[in-house]
């Protein structure tokens, strides 16, 4: 499936929730359902050739009686229209366009060592300040090949402050 079609199923759900004024019981369902696919592979057993279309639909329909009304009419309109392969990306893309809407984020900071709370309280007013979010999680990364200092990372806006960066730098002024 194209991200374009993602996107439409995506802006259709959520315009709808907001409307009805369930968007953040649709956002939890939406969040559960990703969490669900990862856990239990789920994804791959939708987009594979092995496994019939009904057999596939029955899967659905267990996610449709357990969910809100507007999602069971979420989920059959994707069954209706023959995407239960692409449902996966169509939950991901929900999420992004909400995170987007709402301005929140995973900000992945890389360092040489683990962070402390007050040092990952500091990171998440960093990134509000600088990368304009109202909610941040901050996902640390080791990598002691930096050397010392940080990478931040979020939403494909990097701050490198690392200090192999800054010593390749001065390495470059130098030759």
């Amino acid at each position: 499936m194209t991200k374009v079609n993602s996107q439409k199923y995506s802006k259709a759900l959520l315009e709808v929730a907001q409307e009805k004024g369930q968007l953040e019981a649709v956002l939890a369902e939406v969040s559960e359902m990703i969490q669900l696919f990862k856990e239990n592979q789920i994804n791959h057993f939708l987009s594979s050739d092995v496994y019939s279309y009904s057999v596939k639909s029955e899967l659905i329909g267990t996610l449709i009686q357990s969910g809100s009304e507007l999602m069971s009419n979420f989920l059959n309109t994707v069954r209706s229209n023959g995407r239960l392969s692409d449902l996966a990306e169509i939950l991901d893309e929900i999420k992004n366009t909400a995170d987007d809407m709402f301005k929140i984020a995973d900000v992945e900071v890389v360092s040489s060592i683990p962070l402390t709370e007050t040092q990952i309280e500091k990171f998440i007013r960093l990134a509000k300040s600088k990368f304009d979010l109202n909610e941040v999680k901050v996902i640390n990364t080791v990598n002691e090949k930096i050397l010392g200092g940080f990478i931040v990372n979020s939403r494909g806006k990097i701050i490198d402050a690392s200090l192999k960066t800054q010593l390749a730098k001065i390495a470059a002024e130098i030759l």
